[in-house]
């Protein structure tokens, strides 16, 4: 499983007892889609406590990365131990540069063996976020090139969507089916790749992962120390 079950703890301080809360801190490449998505969950789990950055990196792996391990110091504050951390992330491949396959790939490897070294998970998405919002309607749209092939596509369920705009309500009652449609397309895109975490692996997202942790109130435990910048 990617995340445990969490079971609360009390922390005796004089007469006082108090329940912690685990902290699920979502660190967004993106400053408007994933954060606006995102801030819908906060008022809906209260086992757990959601912290959102929004804007981290642009198109900067390393960038995000630093903004992660600034928020680990900034939110983890009385978990015991009881955090986890999701890097929001696109693929985003430049066609117009030549070679810009070979170097992003590179970024995404290095950014990824990054991550793992200090638990973060990555829900990434190739090439877009905006390719876990489609899966609410498609099980599996083929390849897409970039943004504009899936803002096409999801005319099919979000006729007017644009970047700015707050979609959670249209797509929550087809969250489930999102699910189980990136799912499913793990499952075909691994019958080809054994690393999903590679530019080619299109069309891709592991957004649902961290959307089913959220929902049933799990998250990767991560008692390590917070990590100095």
């Amino acid at each position: 499983m990617i995340a445990t079950w969490y079971k609360g703890q009390e922390i005796q301080r004089g007469r006082n007892k108090r329940h912690t809360k685990p902290v699920v801190i979502i660190v967004c490449e993106g400053k408007v889609t994933e954060p606006k998505y995102f801030g819908n969950f906060k008022g809906r789990h209260k086992p757990i406590k959601i912290e959102i950055v929004k804007g981290a990196a642009g198109k900067n792996y390393d960038a995000l990365i630093k903004e992660a391990d600034r928020a680990v110091h900034k939110h983890v504050i009385d978990t015991d131990g009881n955090y986890s951390v999701w890097c929001v992330s696109d693929v985003d491949v430049d066609h117009n540069t030549p070679g810009n396959y070979s170097t992003r790939n590179d970024q995404l490897k290095k950014y990824v063996a990054e991550a793992k070294s200090r638990k973060f998970e990555v829900a990434l998405s190739n090439p877009c976020f905006e390719l876990w919002f489609l899966l609410h309607f498609t099980p599996n749209p083929g390849y897409m090139r970039d943004y504009d092939a899936v803002k096409k596509e999801l005319s099919v369920g979000l006729p007017n969507y644009q970047k700015n705009s707050d979609v959670y309500s249209l797509l929550a009652a087809n969250q489930a089916t999102a699910i189980d449609n990136a799912k499913s397309l793990e499952q075909i895109q691994k019958q080809n790749k054994t690393d999903l975490m590679d530019v080619t692996v299109n069309p891709y997202t592991s957004v649902w992962k961290l959307v089913e942790a959220i929902n049933f109130d799990r998250f990767a435990a991560q008692p390590n120390a917070i990590k100095e910048n």
